[in-house]
């Protein structure tokens, strides 16, 4: 089973629990503290394995069945991460933050006029994101369209891309007059040109 499966509810089973138990952490946490809904996550598991443990005994050693162990499957998951992937991933990280670093430092410099306003659209933008959601309503919301747009989206490929190639041509046409009022991109499409 993949990640891909997972997320296109193409295994219903495991895309059920991994979808229903972040989800239900997620709401949890929005009205109880973090330090609770991991106690009481963790309470939860212990006492279905306590049960399942009782059940297979009583079955053992009371009804003399044989019982096949019901978490034989988890006992088998390796929980050891390798080494090399947890420097593969902190280089991995350490690049991409380093990269974001530069990114922002440009930004807010203004080292480049047009991206700078676009930057500073996007942060107007986000400041009526943050009054009218919270962050964990957007955690969750990003949660349910990871389980709902690649399904929507591989169901309705045919009528999506033409809106999106059509959205496109319209950003990169208001991009385009934009850069083209901005004194500093004329100056740097006239450099193109010579």
């Amino acid at each position: 089973m993949g990640f891909e499966k997972t997320y296109l509810w193409e295994d219903p089973i495991h895309s059920g629990l991994i979808f229903g138990s972040v989800g239900l952490s997620l709401i949890s946490i929005c009205y109880f503290s973090l330090i609770s809904v991991v106690a009481y996550v963790s309470l939860t598991a212990l006492l279905a394995v306590l049960s399942l443990k009782i059940y297979t005994y009583v079955m053992v050693t009371f009804l003399k069945k044989e019982v096949a162990n019901p978490l034989s499957k988890c006992a088998d998951i390796p929980l050891t991460i390798p080494e090399d992937k947890v420097n593969q991933l902190a280089n991995t990280a350490t690049t991409k933050l380093n990269a974001a670093l530069l990114e922002l430092r440009r930004l807010f410099l203004v080292e480049n006029m047009l991206d700078s306003v676009k930057f500073g659209l996007s942060l107007w933008v986000l400041t009526y994101i943050g009054s009218w959601f919270n962050a964990m309503t957007l955690i969750i919301t990003s949660w349910l369209g990871l389980f709902t747009i690649p399904k929507i989206y591989v169901n309705n490929k045919t009528q999506i891309d033409p809106i999106l190639n059509k959205v496109k041509d319209q950003l990169n046409e208001i991009s385009g007059k934009v850069t083209a009022m901005i004194p500093q991109a004329k100056a740097a499409e006239a450099k193109k040109e010579e």
